[in-house]
């Protein structure tokens, strides 16, 4: 188990203010040396309590985000959606809740025809399983400012079968123009 000291939490608070930071100018912070920090990112990486990574401002790039909260039927029901949906490209969070709903999803738009078509055509929430479900349109992203997106490089997508089982080259909407498809379908005609 790993004890957060408060040269961890140091190291750590340094890298969320900027993330480009070197090991050398942490160290320097923190009177160590930067094979010290070295050795505590190690520690930490390998015990899997962090992970570095890039995180993306959706704000700068138009992108809207939708919250979808979901009751399903029951537990093989919730296993279905955490399966069916992880590997989404539009998902930046998925979680199990505990309460009156029992799954929230947080999903990324490029425009208001992606965010009807992610709630009504391809949505978690009209999956087979489902009691109820809320969607609410995401105002302002205060904390954190930054999140976590999976973009895959257009010579990587090719599939018309999104992750979810759907083809959106298919798709009357996809066809109408009224939706852009699904990120990680050589179909997509969108920016991400």
């Amino acid at each position: 188990m790993i004890v957060f000291d408060d040269t961890k939490k140091k190291i750590l608070q340094i890298l969320n203010e900027n993330g480009r930071k070197t090991l050398t100018e942490i160290a320097a912070k923190l009177n160590i040396t930067h094979v010290a920090v070295k050795k505590q990112l190690m520690k930490l990486i390998k015990n899997k309590v962090i992970k570095i990574q890039p995180l993306i401002n959706p704000s700068a790039l138009n992108l809207l985000l939708v919250i979808t909260l979901i009751e399903a039927e029951d537990f093989e029901a919730l296993q279905r959606l955490k399966e069916r949906f992880s590997d989404c490209p539009r998902m930046v969070l998925l979680a199990s809740l505990v309460g009156g709903y029992n799954m929230l999803a947080l999903l990324i738009a490029e425009d208001m025809d992606v965010v009807e078509s992610m709630n009504n055509v391809c949505s978690i929430r009209t999956s087979k399983g489902i009691r109820r479900s809320e969607v609410f349109m995401v105002s302002e992203l205060i904390v954190p400012k930054y999140i976590n997106l999976r973009l895959i490089p257009s010579n990587e997508r090719k599939s018309e079968i999104t992750p979810c089982g759907l083809n959106c080259c298919t798709c009357p909407r996809f066809n109408e123009h009224k939706c852009l498809g699904c990120p990680a379908t050589k179909c997509y005609r969108g920016p991400l």
